[in-house]
């Protein structure tokens, strides 16, 4: 049965057990172990880096690696195809063995005149 006496007072604060009515600092406890658990996730990211770190870097100089290695690779696939050209034409191509002969051994034809241009070869 219902307190007739009774009345709710919805205007005062509810109070937990333990608690007084004036506000609470928070514990020493409960900020130190705050602390010492960000100090533990510091130290677990430095272990993590210090691990991985060299891997990493490891790893970028492997990519650059492989960049050399392919721009190497693709010069010589070049020059490749280009001599395979030059050898295609040095069998079926009359003319132009006749004048790759010429060009190389300094020869010319009667009533023709040769002006050669001296270009520094690439390595």
């Amino acid at each position: 049965m219902r307190d007739p006496e009774f009345q709710d007072r919805l205007d005062l604060p509810l109070r937990i057990d333990g608690e007084s009515g004036k506000t609470s600092r928070p514990n020493i406890w409960r900020r130190l172990s705050r602390v010492m658990e960000v100090v533990i996730y510091a130290l677990l990211i430095l272990v993590v880096y210090k691990l991985f770190g060299p891997e990493l870097d490891r790893q970028d100089e492997l990519k650059a690696e492989q960049h050399r290695l392919e721009l190497i690779r693709n010069e010589r696939e070049t020059q490749v195809v280009r001599l395979r050209q030059e050898h295609r034409l040095m069998k079926t191509d009359r003319e132009y063995l006749e004048a790759i002969a010429r060009d190389r051994l300094d020869l010319q034809r009667e009533g023709e005149f040769v002006i050669r241009i001296d270009r520094e070869e690439e390595e």
